[in-house]
């Protein structure tokens, strides 16, 4: 019987059962924080209430720190670290919240956490502090963005990105301010600030002074400020205020797409402003930049507007990097800058989105032997990064070397839990597997695997040849669904066929009154139950347990859904016989799954007869909020399906 989603944890101790603490040793030392927390959001667009910490956070190396801020706001807490950098950390402003993100190999080992899982949403950036900082620490260019809720009032809120150059001796010049602030008209404006200064000392804490601070200015006045160990990362905000910034040194030289090439650990605090009207939101997550100018990401989505609808989105987003390191995409409201060589992005909004989108690269990872890549379990139709959930009966993708010794398929159903000597435990249950190679396995979640069973993290380990790998723990859901791509990354067009088991494409689009068959991964427990790893039957039909309210949404139009579950005969994979509604616009649509846990959208559907750009792409429902059936079994039998930027 499925139940309301189980919060990761509202305890500390419940995390010493579930999640992985064993990096935590990793986060040790003095650390300079800032967090903005924002709970509940009136009827009105309103702030309820809101709370902010800046400075000083000592990390014991064994789950305790101590928090010494700005203003007298004093706290002890808890964290965990997990061996690919997957964290939780008890609010400094607020006991009875967590947020959760990740600890990166930037600054050297700074991190960003957003609270999602209680009553509030918060931003949450630290970076390590260093010995013996001055001025000259703060030397060359850097980029920056930055959001701010003036006396926690919406009807204020502004953002902006900041560049400048740092001279080393205390004074920053070419200072520059693009942004825009609601109560200022809500124009993008562009501010050059004179005279502005700094100052450091000490570990690395001091104070940025951008002019005398002025109600028609969109960023001015005096804010505490603090730089990273390694000098490439900065923060800064006002004691008692609700602002931050965050920048980190700029891109040297011309970037290119090559230069946004890593996987990383993000989080965000916003407000979508549309109508008059204000939906504020927060989000962790994991980001996934391929060095093609394409990115698959995940958010973990908390809206304070409607604090129960908190859900995991998947999505890919495609904008080539200019040679000045900014990107701007078509299809989502950011616009981003890389730093410090590409180890850091941050987006701010655009077209009424208010945001500050934080992005650090996760640690590179490497082992020898029998090795699981820790940030390598993703899902098998989307490849949806780290921070994305898995889910019971989802089919996975395992990466790493020497996870076998030979390329085997499964030679039958139902699928082997053994094959080639290997073996695939998920929380100590062994998993069907559908093929082995040394760089990539392919597995079906046992369905027992679920929060039902009070499993809200899972802990992924390859055997081979009674050799084990790493551990690798990751998230779990009720669903997590992915659409499967005939490009078998999980973005393009979709695999998907018509009635007359003809593939979909430009060439041959679905039609309004068509029916389409989609086939997915991830959509959680079916019902009649059927033994993991066996076929589908055909009668009864395996259903989702949740057909009545999963959706399916294509170019933003809602399609009726006439059947969604296991395709008969094969194993763990659901397909949706999807009605196209009249509504549905003609091009390259979006074909986004949403269940009451998840909305994936990245694979596309031809819908009449002429294709659109990906620039006319519609991402309905998160945006509102904030060869077929034959190629689909290939990538489940033993076509090696590459992970973007992998390491």
């Amino acid at each position: 019987m499925r139940r309301a989603l189980l919060l990761l944890s509202i305890a500390a101790g419940a995390f010493g059962q579930t999640f992985d603490t064993s990096n935590s040793a990793a986060l040790a030392g003095d650390y300079f924080v800032r967090e903005i927390l924002i709970t509940g959001q009136s009827a009105s667009g309103a702030i309820v209430s809101a709370a902010s910490a800046i400075g000083v956070a000592t990390f014991n190396g064994a789950g305790s720190y101590k928090f010494t801020g700005a203003g007298g706001r004093n706290a002890t807490g808890s964290y965990g670290v997990g061996a690919n950098g997957l964290l939780y950390i008890q609010s400094f402003v607020d006991s009875t919240q967590y947020a959760y993100g990740g600890l990166s190999g930037i600054g050297p080992t700074a991190f960003v956490a957003s609270a999602t899982e209680g009553t509030s949403g918060d931003i949450l950036v630290a970076i390590p502090a260093g010995s013996a900082v001055t001025a000259a620490s703060l030397n060359g260019n850097y980029t920056a963005g930055y959001v701010n809720f003036p006396n926690a009032d919406v009807t204020q809120v502004r953002q902006a990105s900041l560049n400048f150059a740092a001279n080393g001796a205390g004074s920053l010049s070419g200072a520059t301010v693009s942004g825009t602030a609601l109560n200022l008209g809500g124009n993008v404006t562009t501010q050059t600030i004179s005279g502005a200064t700094y100052t450091l000392t000490g570990e690395g804490s001091g104070a940025i002074n951008l002019g005398a601070a002025s109600s028609s200015q969109i960023l001015s006045g005096s804010l505490n400020f603090y730089l990273s160990a390694d000098g490439n990362i900065f923060l800064a905000g006002t004691p008692g205020g609700y602002d931050l910034i965050v920048g980190a040194r700029a891109f040297s030289g011309p970037a290119s797409n090559s230069s946004w090439n890593q996987i990383y650990f993000t989080g965000a605090l916003e407000d979508t402003v549309s109508a008059g009207k204000h939906y504020l939101d927060a989000f962790y997550g994991s980001w996934n930049a391929t060095g093609q100018g394409v990115s698959i990401a995940h958010d973990r989505f908390q809206s304070l507007a409607q604090p129960q609808q908190v859900f995991d989105y998947t999505f890919d987003t495609q904008a080539s990097v200019q040679s000045n390191a900014t990107s701007a995409p078509a299809d989502i409201p950011y616009q981003f800058t890389l730093g410090a060589g590409g180890q850091v992005f941050i987006g701010t909004g655009t077209n009424g989105l208010y945001s500050l989108l934080v992005g650090f690269a996760a640690p590179k990872h490497s082992g020898s032997g029998v090795y699981l890549n820790p940030l390598g379990v993703v899902n098998a139709a989307n490849f949806a990064p780290i921070t994305n959930p898995i889910a019971p009966g989802e089919i996975i993708a395992l990466f790493g070397s020497g996870l076998s010794s030979s390329n085997l398929n499964a030679p039958a159903l139902p699928l082997p839990t053994t094959l080639g000597n290997v073996r695939v435990t998920i929380n100590g249950q062994n998993a069907p597997i559908f093929y082995v190679t040394p760089g990539q396995i392919s597995v079906l979640v046992p369905q027992a695997v679920t929060p039902d069973n009070g499993i809200e993290n899972a802990t992924v380990q390859v055997i081979n040849n009674n050799v084990a790998s790493n551990a690798v723990t990751v998230y779990t859901n009720y669903t997590a669904p992915g659409v499967f791509s005939l490009g078998g990354n999980g973005i393009g067009p979709a695999a998907a066929v018509l009635l007359n088991a003809s593939v979909v494409s430009s060439a041959n689009p679905a039609s309004a009154g068509s029916t389409v068959l989609l086939f997915a991964t991830g959509l959680g427990e079916v019902d009649p139950a059927v033994t993991d790893g066996a076929a589908a039957p055909s009668s009864p039909l395996a259903m989702a347990t949740d057909s009545s309210l999963d959706q399916v949404v294509v170019g933003g139009a809602q399609e009726t859904v006439t059947f969604n579950g296991l395709t008969p005969g094969l194993a763990g994979l659901f397909q949706l016989n999807t009605g196209i509604v009249g509504s549905t616009p003609l091009g390259a649509d979006l074909a986004e799954i949403a269940t009451p846990d998840a909305i994936t959208s990245e694979a596309t559907l031809a819908v009449g007869a002429a294709a659109s750009s990906a620039a006319g792409m519609v991402r309905s429902q998160a945006l509102q909020l904030k060869g077929g059936a034959l190629k689909v079994r290939q990538g489940l039998t033993g076509r090696a399906i590459a992970m973007p930027a992998r390491d």
